[in-house]
């Protein structure tokens, strides 16, 4: 009989039957938040300041998914739906003029409170940028190290 393939799950190395042993792999996993809807200030101009506008982010997040495959326990992971509604409310409360300084300081807010986080990419589209275009929309990428 076979050996059982194996990976590498956090800090314990697993065959793939479960069983401990095995050599580790590269754990490398990215969770993506899509269209985030948003509702802020956000605009240089004055008229853009009076009123909240609808902003979508996309998030890409990549971490390692080793331990919470392991113990398949949410406290292990990058919880989204918490991340989602804590980088609401710093957008919220910091009412960016440039949609760049959105991308950047929220990439920045995040890499700071989830130290998980090995590296994302944040999209936020503005639909009411342009009358004349769909939305204008502004990416920005960093990793932790």
């Amino acid at each position: 009989m076979a050996e059982p393939r194996s990976y590498h799950c956090g800090s314990a190395k697993m065959a793939h039957d479960g069983t401990p042993g095995g050599e580790p792999v590269n754990n490398a996993g990215r969770i993506t938040v899509s269209r985030l809807e948003i509702d802020t200030i956000v605009g240089a101009y004055a008229r853009e300041r009076k009123v909240l506008q609808t902003i979508y982010l996309d998030l890409d997040i990549d971490y390692d998914f080793g331990p919470p495959a392991a113990s398949d326990d949410l406290t292990a992971a990058v919880d989204y739906h918490h991340l989602s509604n804590q980088l609401t409310r710093y957008i919220q409360d910091q009412q960016f003029e440039l949609l760049e300084t959105l991308t950047v300081s929220s990439s920045a807010f995040l890499l700071e409170h989830y130290p998980s986080i090995r590296g994302l990419t944040i999209t936020v589209h503005k639909p009411s940028a342009l009358g004349s275009a769909e939305q204008v929309s502004a990416s920005f990428s960093q990793s932790a190290t």
